[in-house]
């Protein structure tokens, strides 16, 4: 894998399998008898394209969201699909626990292990001294003011606001929290939040933290991670898939046979928060073989401040050590889904116009913003990937 959950993360993307899709009429639509037998009646259904079938499971026990699977089974596929659900799940299941910051397991050493080690060395296993090391290695990628935008070792400040989201005096209405807010005096540390404070040692595969107080968090990036090695498990089986990571962080594979052209379909929701939070598509998306598609907002967790009533979203600036963003949401399009939920993350903190001259000068980065006034920012290539726009654009 080249460089490029819990609560950390992301966004309203809304896919559109091959059968989920029929609603656009712009798609051939085509219904026959499929003399291809279906080859698993428990997670199988015919597709739009004779002789193919549409493979799904979803798990809901992983990352505090739903995730999502289809495999585009044909005749020529000879792979046994409940075998391959069962290797995706175990991905799942080991890398949700080694990336999980709230509990310990007794089988494994994982970051809440590392964590409480405080500045103790810890010996843990390779998949999770890769992660460390990924995703030291892409913090550098994005900097404004000297300062990494995505910063996996924010955990002081975020357990600020998660504590703020768990807060007793929290009160619900219509399924939209109202919470006191984090004082100044809370935020004002000091935090020990410097990466560079983060001790890896390639010949023991150890982590130490140079002072004391540290603390990693993952949640910016795992999602996207784990998909991409689950992808890699597919791709490397010949495996024509759509992985929907938690309507964030989606991954294609293979030519889509469910169609004409190829492509499979990606709805972008139009991002809103409170009452408004139903809200329709805003773009439709065609994306080809190994292309991933992640989304970072201000939408998906958050609360009113009580008294302001202003919106206080999950995605924390490492300059100010509060939410940040210039725009309501950032779709980007990348081969790397670790990376793409790097640079989503990075580029939703970062001035819009600083965010398009680095998505510009990074070859095969795609993204558009959504602003706050309705309209839509989008770098020079996106336009590429768009199947219909369903707003007005500008002239």
């Amino acid at each position: 894998m080249e460089r490029g959950e819990n609560d950390m993360k992301k966004i309203f993307l809304f896919l559109l399998t091959a059968l989920a899709f029929l609603s656009l009429s712009a798609c051939t639509q085509v219904t026959t008898t499929t003399t291809y037998a279906n080859p698993n009646e428990t997670y199988c259904a015919g597709g739009r394209v004779d002789g193919v079938y549409l493979c799904s499971r979803s798990w809901i026990e992983f990352y505090n969201t739903t995730i999502t699977l289809t495999l585009y089974v044909t005749a020529a596929d000879d792979y046994d699909i409940p075998t391959v659900f069962t290797q995706v799940e175990t991905i799942l299941r080991n890398y949700h626990r080694l990336f999980d910051k709230y509990h310990t397991y007794a089988d494994m050493i994982n970051i809440r292990s590392v964590n409480l080690a405080n500045d103790a060395v810890t010996v843990v296993g390779w998949e999770l001294y890769d992660a460390l090391v990924f995703a030291v290695a892409a913090a550098d990628d994005i900097q404004s003011e000297g300062v990494m935008l995505f910063n996996p070792a924010l955990g002081p400040v975020l357990n600020v606001w998660h504590a703020a989201r768990d807060n007793p005096l929290c009160l619900s209405d219509a399924g939209v929290d109202t919470c006191p807010v984090p004082t100044a005096e809370m935020l004002a540390g000091p935090f020990n939040t410097d990466l560079a404070d983060l001790i890896l040692d390639p010949e023991t595969h150890s982590v130490a933290f140079a002072k004391t107080g540290m603390e990693l968090d993952l949640g910016g990036f795992g999602k996207g991670y784990v998909a991409e090695i689950v992808t890699d498990l597919l791709d490397q089986q010949g495996i024509r898939y759509l992985f929907n990571g938690g309507n964030s962080n989606v991954k294609v594979g293979g030519v889509n046979p469910n169609n004409d052209t190829g492509f499979y379909y990606i709805a972008l929701k139009t991002p809103a928060v409170g009452i408004n939070a139903d809200l329709p598509y805003f773009v439709y998306l065609q994306v080809e073989d190994d292309t991933a598609v992640v989304t970072s907002g201000n939408y998906q967790n958050y609360f009113l401040g009580a008294g302001d009533g202003l919106v206080y979203h999950h995605i924390i600036d490492p300059r100010t050590y509060r939410p940040g963003g210039a725009a309501m949401a950032v779709t980007i399009i990348l081969e790397n889904g670790a990376l793409g939920d790097v640079y989503s993350t990075a580029l939703f903190l970062q001035d819009i116009e600083a965010g398009v001259a680095f998505v510009e000068a990074t070859p095969g980065l795609e993204a558009v913003w959504y602003l706050a006034d309705g309209t839509v920012r989008t770098s020079t290539g996106f336009s590429a990937y768009v199947y219909e726009w369903l707003i007005d654009l500008p002239a």
